[in-house]
């Protein structure tokens, strides 16, 4: 896990670097320069020591120079298929630049990871930028015309490119509540490789390819019997290759179906007598603070549970603080809450933590997810028990389940996830792939809800020097459990039934517990405690005068009526007033 930032087709001595990455990677710098070509690298150490892992990295025949970011956590395996097992004792690294070197980018389906790669062939002058399947790590670019510039994080760009912000996507964030998807961001001109994407630099010319479709493996697996038992092979191999560190690992706990299951799992992977410790974030006000009920199921398993607690006044340093790492706009006081969690586990030594992201994507586990498995099963007329059952569970009837599908499909899935405030929106409605259920879970894991979460989670942890890693999605894991038919994912009218089935084994009272929604006291504090600030916040961005005054009238309503739940409005201008710093929006 690390950063780093480069150009092609400039003498790197007219570059004035801003710099701003020394956070990804605390632990060593390294540079390399020839010609027009330049490479700035920031280490995190995780895995092999310095003097075999120090990049960039030129590979042992002198053909490529790799900066990378991330983990392949296949390496030792890799190793093995190349021939040379003992080439992982130097790292994965070291592996993935032999690997590049002999292989070039014709096999990138083995690489098991998460990654973000710039590769430069020495010999035919060429940039390559790849970036991992679900864009777990991040990876960006500008082009002047005549030079390529590509950094881990946006901030890498400030004095270089004129950053401007694109106003189409600050309106759609506001109106929509979506975040720029694909190669898009919140800059006119800065671009981030896609996810299972490579991006190439060669003679001037920019060239874009995929090397990896979720749909098109979701079909293959479609075509074949298909088992949750098999799904559940498939998530130990990847939480014992996400096991491989050289430094102390902890692990991210809700109390919340995904994460119990990661946690039970691997203790199952990792052995029960190994002292796993599961860090958990807690509010200071107990009417919305859970972290009780996850220190209760850790108990019963004889897991350490620390509770890292946010209180309101320390709020306002970290909201600015976090806008800095970010560079985008981000969600409100969960990724703040996110910060102080990753802070506190690197000054514990904990410098990386494993995750359980991606369950409620893969089966099914938002409501509206339940609303087109249930549409699905009323357009196809087959299995009416199943319907019957999701019916019951979820206190509906086939009448608004046509109608929330249609609304939903028709809005392009921006609503809220318990299907209130639908947003209008201009275009073509969502196309089906194979079903309406998959449909928008593939739109979640690769456009909205995963790319969004990794992000604001990417960029916090990385602020503390950590490093987060994601079982649930891997990419055998997730391709897997996307391709399991609505039978097993909705089983007996419960979601996410073959995580629920790891509960059971040992956690039977509460493994058919619904679904909760992440609470956090952010209504409650901006409404009390927080009140002051957010008004000062929402004040300094009204005078740069950016801003029609319809958006700032959300405010006043806000505070205007005796109950509202819904502060998103109010985090949104908040959020812009650090990120907008003076720039006219149109």
């Amino acid at each position: 896990m690390c950063g780093f930032y480069g150009v092609i087709g400039r003498d790197p001595r007219e570059v004035k670097w801003p710099g701003g990455l020394s956070h990804r990677g605390p632990d060593s710098e390294g540079e390399y320069s020839s010609g027009n070509i330049y490479i700035k690298h920031f280490r995190l150490a995780i895995l092999g020591e310095e003097k075999f892992a120090h990049q960039p990295m030129v590979s042992l025949d002198n053909r490529i120079i790799l900066a990378y970011n991330g983990e392949i956590y296949n390496y030792k395996e890799i190793a093995e298929y190349m021939g040379d097992p003992e080439l992982s004792a130097h790292g994965d690294t070291r592996v993935l630049a032999e690997f590049l070197s002999r292989y070039g980018l014709e096999r990138l389906e083995m690489l098991n990871g998460m990654f973000a790669i710039a590769m430069y062939d020495i010999r035919y002058k060429t940039l390559t930028l790849v970036r991992d399947r679900f864009g777990v790590k991040p990876l960006y670019y500008f082009h002047d015309g005549g030079s390529f510039f590509f950094s881990s994080e946006i901030k890498s760009f400030k004095g270089i490119a004129g950053l401007s912000v694109k106003s189409e996507k600050v309106t759609d964030y506001l109106d929509l509540g979506i975040y720029p998807s694909g190669r898009e961001t919140f800059f006119d001109n800065i671009r981030q490789v896609q996810a299972s994407t490579m991006v190439r630099f060669s003679d001037g010319d920019i060239t874009e390819s995929r090397y990896f479709d979720i749909c098109e493996e979701t079909r293959k697996l479609s075509g074949t019997s298909l088992y949750p038992e098999r799904y559940e092979e498939l998530l130990s191999d990847s939480i014992r290759l996400r096991l491989r560190s050289d430094v102390p690992i902890s692990l991210h706990y809700s109390g919340g179906t995904d994460s119990t299951a990661l946690l039970l799992k691997t203790k199952e992977v990792w052995g029960w007598d190994y002292p796993i410790v599961a860090y958990t974030m807690a509010f200071s006000e107990e009417e919305v603070d859970e972290s009780s009920l996850a220190a209760k199921y850790c108990d019963s398993i004889g897991v350490e549970t620390r509770r890292v607690i946010l209180s309101p006044e320390e709020v306002p340093a970290l909201a600015g603080e976090l806008a800095y790492y970010e560079d985008e706009p981000y969600a409100g006081v969960p990724v703040i809450a996110y910060l102080k969690l990753n802070r506190q586990e690197r000054e514990s030594g904990f410098i990386v933590s494993i995750e359980g992201q991606g369950g409620d994507e893969t089966f099914g586990g938002y409501l509206y997810h339940a609303y087109m498995a249930m549409y699905d099963l009323v357009l196809s007329g087959e299995n009416k028990e199943l319907l019957d059952a999701l019916l019951k569970a979820n206190n509906t009837d086939i009448v608004k389940v046509k109608d929330i599908a249609t609304r939903l499909i028709a809005s392009g899935f921006t609503a809220h996830m318990d299907l209130t405030d639908f947003r209008e929106r201009s275009g073509e409605p969502a196309v089906m792939f194979m079903d309406w259920l998959r449909t928008i879970q593939v739109h979640d894991i690769m456009v909205n809800k995963i790319p969004r979460t990794l992000r604001f989670h990417d960029r916090a942890s990385m602020a503390c020097g950590r490093e987060i890693r994601f079982p649930l999605l891997d990419h055998n894991v997730l391709s897997y459990g996307l391709a399991l038919g609505h039978e097993e994912k909705f089983k007996l009218g419960l979601n996410k039934y073959p995580l629920r089935m790891i509960i059971k084994r040992y956690l039977k009272d509460v493994y058919s517990v619904p679904k909760r929604s992440v609470v956090t006291p952010q209504t409650l504090w901006f409404r009390g405690k927080l009140k002051k600030w957010v008004f000062d916040r929402v004040a300094l961005l009204k005078e740069k005068k950016v801003l029609p005054d319809r958006y700032f009238q959300r405010c006043d309503e806000f505070y205007s009526r005796a109950r509202e739940d819904n502060s998103f409005y109010i985090w949104q201008l908040v959020n812009l007033s650090f990120f907008l710093d003076g720039k006219v929006i149109k």
